[in-house]
């Protein structure tokens, strides 16, 4: 995915080139691809001697070895015939005196710093605020990427955050694009599992069944909520964020002593499950 485009840009990894390698053996350090002497990528200082090199993606370590107590670059995949023959002598020979800089390897691990925080350690929050910031936005901003940005932070199952990507952005196994993909069902076995009304699609399930409604209309008097109307699912779930956020819900033991019997019938919970044990820790025993 990086890779698209003609752009210069799009070559470059965001993650590798944040970081700066400090070599040790040179075994996992990459010899083109990263900053690991004197804070240079050697692709990007010498790009035409990296496009004919025929040692790409290699480590130091593959690049030299030590003789006689020296160490010793060899050829870098560069012969000096086709480099004068490219025009590329020159360059060729500035990149051997520059490697000459390098003292040489010795027995630690390659250790990497990560030029984002300000102790070099690796956050993943730092590492998201890159990628959000090198994001190149191609069309005017989707509506879903408020909603998606809200979903992946919440504090709740990955699998949740999961299944409401996919219900946002339209892509559950629903019977109209299994359709779509060519799955073939009988007519009659294309409408909605609930009412058997209409063709079963995503806002249909979820929000406009007479049945899901209902659904809808009780969960809102559980929450003392009663503004509840039929709408697609993104601006229902940003004015049920809303009101989660702005309004003192009411009532929210009712729907956790319903969820208790529920799952207490479901033989879900442990044995001894009482109610209040429930409360504490209501997600170790639903999970």
């Amino acid at each position: 995915m990086l890779k698209v485009g003609n752009s210069s840009s799009f070559l470059k990894d965001p993650f590798l080139e944040n970081c700066c390698f400090k070599v040790g053996n040179g075994f996992n350090t990459p010899f083109w691809e990263v900053c690991w002497l004197n804070d240079v990528c050697l692709s990007e200082a010498f790009p035409e001697l990296f496009d004919i090199s025929l040692l790409k993606n290699v480590s130091v370590a593959v690049m030299g070895g030590w003789c006689d107590g020296v160490w010793k670059w060899g050829d870098l995949g560069i012969s000096e015939v086709e480099a004068v023959e490219a025009g590329l002598l020159a360059k060729l020979l500035s990149l051997r005196n520059f490697l000459e800089t390098f003292v040489g390897c010795n027995l630690e691990k390659d250790s990497v710093s990560w030029n984002s925080e300000s102790d070099k350690r690796f956050t993943v929050s730092s590492c998201y605020r890159r990628y959000a910031f090198r994001r190149i936005p191609f069309s005017p901003l989707n509506r879903n990427d408020e909603v998606l940005e809200k979903i992946w932070r919440m504090e709740v199952p990955f699998k949740i955050k999961a299944f409401a990507w996919r219900l946002f952005v339209n892509r559950l196994p629903t019977k109209d694009l299994l359709k779509v993909r060519g799955i073939a069902f009988p007519t009659s076995n294309l409408n909605c599992v609930f009412c058997g009304l209409h063709l079963e699609d995503r806002d249909h399930i979820f929000f406009k069944c007479n049945v899901i409604k209902l659904i809808w209309k009780d969960i809102g008097e559980w929450v003392d909520y009663s503004g509840w109307k039929e709408e697609d699912c993104i601006p229902l779930f940003m004015e049920w964020y809303a009101m989660s956020r702005l309004r003192r819900i009411k009532e929210v033991w009712k729907i956790k002593f319903l969820m208790w019997r529920w799952s207490s019938i479901g033989d879900i919970t442990y044995s001894n499950c009482n109610f209040y044990d429930f409360c504490k820790d209501l997600l170790s025993f639903l999970s």
